[in-house]
Protein backbone atom coordinates (compact mmCIF):
# COMPACT_ATOMS: atom_id res chain seq x y z
CA UNK A 1 0.00 0.00 0.00
CA UNK A 2 1.14 3.50 -0.94
CA UNK A 3 2.59 5.86 2.03
CA UNK A 4 0.34 8.97 2.39
CA UNK A 5 3.57 11.13 2.04
CA UNK A 6 4.31 9.37 -1.51
CA UNK A 7 4.22 10.10 -4.81
CA UNK A 8 3.31 6.99 -7.46
CA UNK A 9 2.74 7.15 -11.23
CA UNK A 10 -0.07 4.35 -11.76
CA UNK A 11 -1.13 4.65 -15.44
CA UNK A 12 1.16 6.44 -18.81
CA UNK A 13 -0.85 7.00 -21.71
CA UNK A 14 1.29 8.62 -24.53
CA UNK A 15 -0.36 9.35 -28.29
CA UNK A 16 2.26 9.86 -31.18
CA UNK A 17 5.01 11.03 -28.79
CA UNK A 18 8.27 10.01 -30.09
CA UNK A 19 8.23 7.13 -31.44
CA UNK A 20 5.03 5.88 -29.93
CA UNK A 21 1.92 6.32 -31.64
CA UNK A 22 -0.69 4.80 -29.02
CA UNK A 23 0.69 3.02 -25.68
CA UNK A 24 -1.29 2.50 -21.94
CA UNK A 25 0.88 1.37 -19.68
CA UNK A 26 -0.28 -0.02 -16.28
CA UNK A 27 2.88 0.85 -13.96
CA UNK A 28 2.98 -1.14 -10.37
CA UNK A 29 3.97 0.79 -7.55
CA UNK A 30 7.56 -0.41 -7.38
CA UNK A 31 8.15 0.73 -10.75
CA UNK A 32 9.77 -0.92 -14.52
CA UNK A 33 12.62 -2.47 -15.54
CA UNK A 34 12.48 -1.31 -19.23
CA UNK A 35 14.58 -3.82 -21.48
CA UNK A 36 15.17 -3.11 -25.13
CA UNK A 37 17.72 -2.61 -28.05
CA UNK A 38 18.38 1.00 -28.77
CA UNK A 39 16.42 3.27 -30.67
CA UNK A 40 13.75 1.32 -29.75
CA UNK A 41 11.82 3.76 -27.40
CA UNK A 42 13.30 2.97 -23.74
CA UNK A 43 14.42 6.39 -23.18
CA UNK A 44 11.09 7.95 -24.85
CA UNK A 45 9.32 6.50 -21.92
CA UNK A 46 11.37 8.22 -19.64
CA UNK A 47 10.84 11.33 -20.90
CA UNK A 48 7.64 11.30 -20.91
CA UNK A 49 7.43 10.89 -17.13
CA UNK A 50 10.02 14.10 -17.27
CA UNK A 51 7.65 16.20 -19.33
CA UNK A 52 5.10 15.46 -16.73
CA UNK A 53 7.39 16.36 -14.10
CA UNK A 54 8.64 19.26 -15.79
CA UNK A 55 6.47 20.16 -18.38
CA UNK A 56 9.95 20.99 -20.29
CA UNK A 57 11.02 18.45 -22.90
CA UNK A 58 15.08 17.23 -21.77
CA UNK A 59 17.78 19.44 -22.07
CA UNK A 60 18.75 20.44 -25.90
CA UNK A 61 15.01 19.16 -27.21
CA UNK A 62 12.37 21.45 -28.02
CA UNK A 63 8.44 20.85 -27.55
CA UNK A 64 8.32 20.37 -30.96
CA UNK A 65 10.70 17.19 -30.97
CA UNK A 66 8.68 14.91 -28.69
CA UNK A 67 5.70 15.14 -31.71
CA UNK A 68 5.94 11.83 -33.81
CA UNK A 69 6.86 11.81 -37.97
CA UNK A 70 3.22 12.06 -39.79
CA UNK A 71 1.64 12.73 -36.14
CA UNK A 72 -2.13 14.47 -37.43
CA UNK A 73 -1.93 13.55 -41.03
CA UNK A 74 -4.79 10.41 -40.97
CA UNK A 75 -6.96 12.79 -38.95
CA UNK A 76 -6.15 15.97 -40.84
CA UNK A 77 -4.91 18.17 -37.99
CA UNK A 78 -1.99 19.55 -37.62
CA UNK A 79 1.08 17.54 -35.37
CA UNK A 80 0.44 16.74 -32.09
CA UNK A 81 1.89 14.51 -29.15
CA UNK A 82 -0.43 13.44 -25.68
CA UNK A 83 1.10 12.18 -22.47
CA UNK A 84 -1.33 11.88 -20.00
CA UNK A 85 -0.80 10.39 -16.29
CA UNK A 86 -2.86 9.02 -13.68
CA UNK A 87 -0.45 9.99 -10.08
CA UNK A 88 -1.25 9.04 -6.72
CA UNK A 89 0.02 11.53 -4.48
CA UNK A 90 -0.14 12.56 -0.82
CA UNK A 91 -3.10 9.76 -0.99
CA UNK A 92 -5.40 11.22 -3.84
CA UNK A 93 -5.38 9.96 -7.00
CA UNK A 94 -4.13 13.02 -9.73
CA UNK A 95 -4.60 13.06 -13.38
CA UNK A 96 -1.86 15.11 -14.75
CA UNK A 97 -1.86 16.20 -18.86
CA UNK A 98 -0.02 17.36 -21.59
CA UNK A 99 -0.88 17.98 -25.19
CA UNK A 100 1.34 20.08 -27.67
CA UNK A 101 0.53 20.77 -30.96
CA UNK A 102 2.18 22.62 -34.17
CA UNK A 103 0.94 25.72 -35.09
CA UNK A 104 -1.33 24.97 -38.31
CA UNK A 105 -0.47 28.40 -40.33
CA UNK A 106 3.04 29.89 -38.87
CA UNK A 107 5.94 28.03 -37.02
CA UNK A 108 6.09 26.85 -33.52
CA UNK A 109 4.17 25.04 -30.74
CA UNK A 110 1.36 25.47 -28.34
CA UNK A 111 1.01 23.57 -25.49
CA UNK A 112 -1.61 22.97 -22.74
CA UNK A 113 -1.16 21.73 -19.40
CA UNK A 114 -4.08 19.97 -17.51
CA UNK A 115 -4.71 18.70 -13.52
CA UNK A 116 -8.00 16.98 -13.35
CA UNK A 117 -9.23 18.40 -16.69
CA UNK A 118 -8.59 21.91 -15.92
CA UNK A 119 -5.93 24.06 -18.23
CA UNK A 120 -2.98 25.02 -15.82
CA UNK A 121 -0.04 27.08 -15.83
CA UNK A 122 3.36 25.18 -15.25
CA UNK A 123 4.06 26.59 -12.09
CA UNK A 124 0.98 24.47 -10.74
CA UNK A 125 2.10 21.46 -12.17
CA UNK A 126 5.56 21.48 -11.75
CA UNK A 127 6.45 20.11 -8.49
CA UNK A 128 2.77 17.53 -8.62
CA UNK A 129 5.49 14.46 -9.21
CA UNK A 130 8.88 15.69 -8.70
CA UNK A 131 11.70 13.15 -10.87
CA UNK A 132 15.39 12.94 -10.31
CA UNK A 133 17.03 11.79 -13.17
CA UNK A 134 20.31 9.51 -13.90
CA UNK A 135 21.46 9.51 -17.66
CA UNK A 136 24.41 9.26 -19.52
CA UNK A 137 23.99 12.95 -20.88
CA UNK A 138 24.60 13.94 -17.26
CA UNK A 139 29.12 14.16 -18.42
CA UNK A 140 27.82 17.37 -19.49
CA UNK A 141 27.45 18.56 -15.91
CA UNK A 142 30.93 18.70 -15.32
CA UNK A 143 32.47 19.39 -18.90
CA UNK A 144 29.28 21.14 -20.54
CA UNK A 145 29.01 25.09 -20.00
CA UNK A 146 27.53 27.16 -17.50
CA UNK A 147 23.60 26.68 -18.10
CA UNK A 148 23.60 23.02 -18.49
CA UNK A 149 24.62 23.17 -14.51
CA UNK A 150 22.35 26.17 -13.63
CA UNK A 151 19.64 24.14 -15.60
CA UNK A 152 20.82 21.10 -13.12
CA UNK A 153 19.73 23.75 -10.12
CA UNK A 154 16.75 25.24 -11.54
CA UNK A 155 14.98 21.71 -11.88
CA UNK A 156 16.00 20.62 -8.31
CA UNK A 157 14.69 24.25 -6.90
CA UNK A 158 11.72 24.47 -9.21
CA UNK A 159 9.97 21.31 -8.54
CA UNK A 160 10.91 21.48 -4.18
CA UNK A 161 10.31 25.41 -4.05
CA UNK A 162 6.91 27.22 -5.83
CA UNK A 163 8.39 30.69 -5.22
CA UNK A 164 11.26 29.74 -6.67
CA UNK A 165 9.29 28.46 -10.25
CA UNK A 166 7.54 31.14 -10.05
CA UNK A 167 10.50 34.12 -9.71
CA UNK A 168 12.77 32.57 -12.10
CA UNK A 169 10.14 32.43 -14.82
CA UNK A 170 8.94 36.31 -14.03
CA UNK A 171 13.30 37.08 -14.40
CA UNK A 172 13.64 35.76 -17.39
CA UNK A 173 10.78 38.08 -18.61
CA UNK A 174 12.51 40.61 -17.06
CA UNK A 175 15.76 40.63 -17.96
CA UNK A 176 14.74 40.20 -21.54
CA UNK A 177 12.90 43.67 -21.56
CA UNK A 178 15.92 45.42 -19.49
CA UNK A 179 18.43 44.15 -22.38
CA UNK A 180 15.90 45.42 -25.29
CA UNK A 181 16.11 48.90 -22.96
CA UNK A 182 19.70 48.73 -22.84
CA UNK A 183 20.34 48.17 -26.90
CA UNK A 184 17.96 50.81 -27.29
CA UNK A 185 20.09 53.20 -24.87
CA UNK A 186 23.32 52.28 -26.85
CA UNK A 187 22.00 52.81 -29.97
CA UNK A 188 20.65 56.24 -29.12
CA UNK A 189 22.06 59.31 -27.55
CA UNK A 190 19.42 59.88 -25.44
CA UNK A 191 19.87 60.00 -21.30
CA UNK A 192 17.16 57.23 -20.18
CA UNK A 193 19.03 56.10 -16.74
CA UNK A 194 15.70 57.20 -15.62
CA UNK A 195 13.99 54.45 -17.19
CA UNK A 196 16.03 51.65 -15.62
CA UNK A 197 14.41 52.21 -11.99
CA UNK A 198 11.96 50.06 -12.89
CA UNK A 199 13.35 46.79 -14.55
CA UNK A 200 16.47 47.17 -12.12
CA UNK A 201 14.47 47.23 -9.21
CA UNK A 202 12.11 43.89 -10.27
CA UNK A 203 15.40 42.07 -11.14
CA UNK A 204 16.95 42.68 -8.03
CA UNK A 205 13.98 41.68 -5.93
CA UNK A 206 13.65 38.18 -8.08
CA UNK A 207 17.05 37.55 -8.66
CA UNK A 208 18.07 38.11 -5.14
CA UNK A 209 15.70 35.37 -4.13
CA UNK A 210 17.14 32.74 -6.69
CA UNK A 211 21.02 33.76 -5.80
CA UNK A 212 19.80 33.29 -2.01
CA UNK A 213 18.00 29.89 -2.74
CA UNK A 214 20.90 28.67 -5.35
CA UNK A 215 23.10 29.63 -2.23
CA UNK A 216 21.77 27.46 0.17
CA UNK A 217 20.87 24.28 -1.86
CA UNK A 218 24.31 24.43 -3.40
CA UNK A 219 25.76 24.64 0.04
CA UNK A 220 23.77 21.36 1.19
CA UNK A 221 24.30 19.46 -1.89
CA UNK A 222 28.22 20.50 -1.78
CA UNK A 223 27.95 18.77 1.80
CA UNK A 224 26.16 15.43 -0.20
CA UNK A 225 28.43 15.18 -3.42
CA UNK A 226 31.37 15.25 -1.60
CA UNK A 227 30.43 12.37 0.83
CA UNK A 228 29.28 10.17 -2.02
CA UNK A 229 31.68 10.98 -4.50
CA UNK A 230 34.23 9.51 -1.77
CA UNK A 231 31.78 6.72 -0.71
CA UNK A 232 31.97 5.92 -4.84
CA UNK A 233 35.55 6.38 -5.08
CA UNK A 234 38.12 6.20 -1.88
CA UNK A 235 41.13 6.73 -3.04
CA UNK A 236 40.66 9.83 -5.83
CA UNK A 237 40.71 12.32 -3.55
CA UNK A 238 38.31 15.17 -2.34
CA UNK A 239 35.58 16.34 -4.20
CA UNK A 240 33.87 19.67 -3.69
CA UNK A 241 31.16 22.00 -5.78
CA UNK A 242 30.84 26.05 -4.77
CA UNK A 243 28.40 28.16 -6.42
CA UNK A 244 30.41 30.75 -8.83
CA UNK A 245 28.67 34.27 -8.74
CA UNK A 246 29.03 37.42 -11.02
CA UNK A 247 27.63 38.84 -7.57
CA UNK A 248 31.68 40.12 -5.54
CA UNK A 249 31.48 38.96 -2.47
CA UNK A 250 34.03 37.73 -0.45
CA UNK A 251 33.95 33.67 0.11
CA UNK A 252 32.93 34.09 3.76
CA UNK A 253 30.13 36.36 2.87
CA UNK A 254 28.18 33.90 0.60
CA UNK A 255 29.13 31.01 3.83
CA UNK A 256 27.02 32.70 6.00
CA UNK A 257 24.38 33.68 3.24
CA UNK A 258 24.16 30.20 3.20
CA UNK A 259 23.20 29.18 6.71
CA UNK A 260 19.80 27.76 6.51
CA UNK A 261 18.62 28.10 10.29
CA UNK A 262 17.45 31.63 9.35
CA UNK A 263 14.53 32.70 6.32
CA UNK A 264 15.57 32.50 2.97
CA UNK A 265 13.83 35.79 2.66
CA UNK A 266 16.30 37.45 4.94
CA UNK A 267 19.18 35.75 3.10
CA UNK A 268 17.53 37.61 -0.28
CA UNK A 269 17.25 41.05 1.59
CA UNK A 270 21.13 40.66 1.93
CA UNK A 271 21.79 39.97 -1.55
CA UNK A 272 19.83 42.63 -2.66
CA UNK A 273 21.93 45.07 -0.76
CA UNK A 274 24.57 43.78 -2.92
CA UNK A 275 22.92 43.43 -6.06
CA UNK A 276 21.32 46.84 -6.47
CA UNK A 277 24.89 48.36 -5.82
CA UNK A 278 26.85 46.25 -8.09
CA UNK A 279 24.52 46.50 -10.94
CA UNK A 280 23.99 50.42 -10.77
CA UNK A 281 28.03 50.52 -11.01
CA UNK A 282 27.70 48.59 -14.01
CA UNK A 283 25.41 49.76 -16.53
CA UNK A 284 27.54 51.65 -18.42
CA UNK A 285 29.35 48.34 -19.01
CA UNK A 286 25.54 46.51 -19.64
CA UNK A 287 25.04 49.49 -22.43
CA UNK A 288 28.04 49.01 -24.06
CA UNK A 289 27.71 45.23 -24.09
CA UNK A 290 23.80 45.35 -24.55
CA UNK A 291 23.11 42.90 -22.62
CA UNK A 292 23.26 42.59 -18.64
CA UNK A 293 26.54 41.33 -17.52
CA UNK A 294 25.73 40.27 -13.56
CA UNK A 295 23.23 38.12 -11.91
CA UNK A 296 22.11 34.80 -11.47
CA UNK A 297 21.21 33.94 -15.60
CA UNK A 298 25.52 34.25 -15.66
CA UNK A 299 26.33 32.29 -12.68
CA UNK A 300 27.61 29.01 -12.48
CA UNK A 301 28.78 25.99 -9.98
CA UNK A 302 32.58 25.86 -9.77
CA UNK A 303 33.87 21.70 -9.23
CA UNK A 304 37.04 20.45 -7.93
CA UNK A 305 39.18 17.37 -7.17
CA UNK A 306 41.84 17.82 -4.80
CA UNK A 307 41.43 22.10 -5.40
CA UNK A 308 41.57 21.76 -8.98
CA UNK A 309 38.97 22.02 -11.54
CA UNK A 310 37.27 18.92 -12.74
CA UNK A 311 36.86 19.66 -15.85
CA UNK A 312 40.49 20.32 -16.76
CA UNK A 313 42.44 17.98 -14.86
CA UNK A 314 40.27 15.24 -13.67
CA UNK A 315 40.10 11.54 -15.59
CA UNK A 316 36.78 10.78 -17.50
CA UNK A 317 36.27 7.98 -14.80
CA UNK A 318 36.28 10.87 -11.92
CA UNK A 319 34.26 13.09 -14.04
CA UNK A 320 31.45 10.37 -14.78
CA UNK A 321 32.08 9.21 -10.89
CA UNK A 322 31.45 13.04 -9.78
CA UNK A 323 28.07 13.35 -12.27
CA UNK A 324 27.44 10.28 -10.08
CA UNK A 325 28.05 12.03 -6.76
CA UNK A 326 25.97 14.97 -7.74
CA UNK A 327 23.12 13.23 -8.74
CA UNK A 328 23.15 10.86 -5.41
CA UNK A 329 23.35 14.67 -3.36
CA UNK A 330 20.09 15.54 -5.98
CA UNK A 331 18.01 12.93 -4.72
CA UNK A 332 18.69 13.26 -1.06
CA UNK A 333 18.26 16.81 -1.04
CA UNK A 334 14.45 16.90 -2.88
CA UNK A 335 13.51 13.92 -0.62
CA UNK A 336 14.88 16.17 2.58
CA UNK A 337 13.03 19.03 1.17
CA UNK A 338 9.85 17.56 0.22
CA UNK A 339 9.60 14.84 2.43
CA UNK A 340 9.47 11.91 0.49
CA UNK A 341 11.32 10.17 -2.57
CA UNK A 342 11.16 11.35 -6.09
CA UNK A 343 10.52 8.97 -8.64
CA UNK A 344 13.74 7.94 -9.54
CA UNK A 345 14.80 7.44 -13.51
CA UNK A 346 17.95 5.53 -14.50
CA UNK A 347 18.13 5.58 -18.36
CA UNK A 348 20.51 3.43 -19.33
CA UNK A 349 23.65 4.24 -17.16
CA UNK A 350 24.27 0.99 -15.49
CA UNK A 351 26.06 -0.46 -18.92
CA UNK A 352 28.39 2.94 -17.99
CA UNK A 353 29.48 1.39 -14.78
CA UNK A 354 31.83 -1.30 -13.75
CA UNK A 355 30.04 -3.66 -11.75
CA UNK A 356 31.60 -2.22 -8.44
CA UNK A 357 30.18 1.19 -9.09
CA UNK A 358 26.93 -0.37 -10.20
CA UNK A 359 26.53 -1.87 -7.12
CA UNK A 360 27.16 1.11 -4.74
CA UNK A 361 24.96 3.11 -7.22
CA UNK A 362 21.96 0.58 -6.74
CA UNK A 363 22.39 -0.13 -3.12
CA UNK A 364 22.37 4.01 -2.68
CA UNK A 365 19.17 5.14 -4.79
CA UNK A 366 17.08 2.17 -5.30
CA UNK A 367 15.56 2.12 -2.16
CA UNK A 368 12.10 3.03 -1.38
CA UNK A 369 9.89 4.88 -3.79
CA UNK A 370 9.12 4.44 -7.48
CA UNK A 371 12.07 3.79 -10.12
CA UNK A 372 12.21 3.60 -13.47
CA UNK A 373 15.81 1.51 -14.93
CA UNK A 374 16.11 1.22 -18.93
CA UNK A 375 18.68 -0.75 -20.39
CA UNK A 376 19.86 -2.92 -23.40
CA UNK A 377 20.63 -5.96 -21.67
CA UNK A 378 18.07 -7.56 -19.61
CA UNK A 379 21.58 -9.17 -17.25
CA UNK A 380 21.89 -5.56 -16.29
CA UNK A 381 18.83 -5.22 -14.20
CA UNK A 382 17.94 -9.00 -13.11
CA UNK A 383 19.33 -8.06 -9.56
CA UNK A 384 18.03 -8.79 -5.85
CA UNK A 385 17.77 -4.72 -5.53
CA UNK A 386 15.41 -4.66 -8.41
CA UNK A 387 13.56 -7.79 -7.97
CA UNK A 388 10.32 -5.73 -6.95
CA UNK A 389 10.36 -3.87 -10.28
CA UNK A 390 8.27 -5.35 -12.95
CA UNK A 391 10.01 -6.04 -16.52
CA UNK A 392 7.99 -4.64 -19.48
CA UNK A 393 10.41 -5.25 -23.13
CA UNK A 394 10.37 -3.52 -25.90
CA UNK A 395 10.54 -6.14 -29.28
CA UNK A 396 10.32 -2.96 -31.94
CA UNK A 397 10.31 1.21 -32.25
CA UNK A 398 7.51 1.70 -30.30
CA UNK A 399 6.01 -1.91 -29.48
CA UNK A 400 5.85 -2.60 -25.77
CA UNK A 401 5.34 -6.48 -24.46
CA UNK A 402 4.03 -6.23 -21.49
Amino acid sequence: MTSPESVVLRNLELEQFRVYESLSLEVPDAGLRIIGANGTGKSSLLEAIELISTTRPRRGALDSDLIAHGSGVDLGVPPYARVDASVWRSDALVQIGVFIQRYEHRSGTKKVLKVADRSRRAGDVVGLVPTVTFSPDDLDLVLGSPSVRRRFLDILLSQTDRRYLAHLSRYARILTQRNSLLKDVAASTIDASDQFSYWDEQIIGLGSYILAARVRAIRALAELATESFGHLSPTSGLFQISYSSTLDAADGWWESLADESSDVMDAAQRVAVLYERQLTKGRSADIARGSTLIGPHRDDIAMELNARVLSRFGSRGQQRLAVMAMKIAELSRAESVIGFRPILLLDDILSELDPNHRDTLLATVVRGGQAFITATEESLVERNELRDLAAVRLTGVGQLEH
